[in-house]
């Protein structure tokens, strides 16, 4: 597998071996994030060690662990709304006369955000932080929900008490400031025009959106369009629209996405099999025989109910991806934590599993 030059030089300086950075490259195409976000998160280096190099690398200044933790200025969203904080990866810190001080995330957008900035008349002035206190930072200033994954690793570095107050604060919002439904908007239309023409981002997000109407029509027509094209010869597209059918997050799929695990093109095989893996919450290997086995055992029962399964998974990476869809679902949190010795997790799931039962009848699973 081909190294990114921040990973290679990461492994040049024995900062990390190679085969770690192997590792955080594949969790960070299957999971997203950055690679210091998954490098933390297999614990390949500590945090201290792995900005201090990162910032070398990328030639910005480190940002002392008290700037990065020091709570964000009252002005700070006036002076960068929260969609080109999002994209540029730059949380704004300080604005005295002309110089705008800023914290920005290691893959930040550094030349749009010197761009941005001239644009502006301002000379910015960096220093980085790592991924996940980035992320904290930008719900300290816009209110936006850190998502699962990110709370685990935070409450590994700063600290348990940090995290849960942090979702906590962010689940609080939501109720508070629940966006109005628009009556005379066609949301889906709107939905699979992005689905379709959209960029990456774009197109990833517009997935997600659509797995709350699975059963529209058009998404169901969409669903099939994407399932032709996976079982279609080349494999570039099948890859593609395997990828898309694992963001729509849509049940119905698996049998027929189990029978591309048979395809004679070793790509296709393995972006099925990832596919089952994020659609599913479990691993059955690259047999078809035994995804079979599994789709009669657990095919008529609620997707919330394999996440919940995934929960208590042996695999960590499964953990995480059923933790963040179910509360991406929901917005309720319970306390999990990935990487959580089993007995909490096992806690943390129970509260999953009442609430489920709670719930069922009222949402669809």
């Amino acid at each position: 597998m081909a190294l990114s030059e921040t990973a290679l030089a990461l492994v040049r300086r024995g900062v990390i071996t190679r085969a770690s950075a192997v590792e955080a490259e594949q969790r960070k195409k299957l999971y997203g994030g950055g690679l210091d976000t998954a490098l933390l998160e297999l614990r390949a280096a500590d945090e201290e060690t792995l900005t201090t190099h990162l910032a070398e690398i990328i030639g910005v200044p480190l940002a002392p662990l008290a700037v990065a933790t020091a709570p964000p200025n009252s002005l700070a969203k006036e002076w960068m709304d929260s969609g080109t904080a999002q994209k540029l990866g730059v949380a704004p810190r300080a604005l005295q006369g002309d110089v705008f001080d800023v914290l920005v995330r290691p893959e930040h957008d550094h030349d749009a955000m010197v761009a941005w900035a001239e644009t502006r008349s301002l000379l910015i002035e960096p220093a980085l932080v790592c991924e996940v206190r980035f992320r904290g930072l930008l719900h300290a200033i816009y209110g936006i929900p850190v998502a699962p994954r990110y709370l685990a690793l935070l409450a590994r570095l700063a600290g348990t008490a940090t995290a849960r107050a942090v979702v906590g604060d962010s689940a609080a919002m939501e109720m508070r400031t629940p966006t109005p439904v628009a009556t005379n908007v066609d949301r889906v239309g709107t939905l699979l025009a992005a689905a379709r023409l959209g960029e990456p981002v774009a197109r990833r997000a517009a997935l997600r959106r659509l797995t709350r109407h699975v059963q529209d029509p058009r998404v169901i027509a969409f669903r099939h369009a994407l399932l032709r094209k996976a079982e279609q010869s080349e494999p570039a597209i099948a890859v593609a629209a395997l990828v898309s059918l694992a963001e729509l997050r849509d049940k119905n799929t698996v049998p027929t996405i189990v029978e591309l695990l048979e395809s004679k093109s070793e790509e296709v095989a393995t972006a099925a099999h990832a596919a089952l893996v994020t659609l599913t919450a479990d691993d059955q290997g690259l047999r078809s025989k035994r995804w079979m086995e599994w789709w009669a055992r657990m095919g008529n029962r609620p997707r919330v109910e394999w996440l919940l399964e995934g929960l208590a998974h042996r695999t960590p990476e499964i953990r995480l991806l059923a933790s963040s869809d179910l509360h991406e679902m929901s917005h309720e949190y319970f306390g999990y934590h990935h990487d959580l010795p089993e007995r909490d997790r096992e806690e943390a799931r129970q509260r999953w599993i009442a609430w489920w039962q709670s719930q069922r009848g009222t949402m669809p699973g």
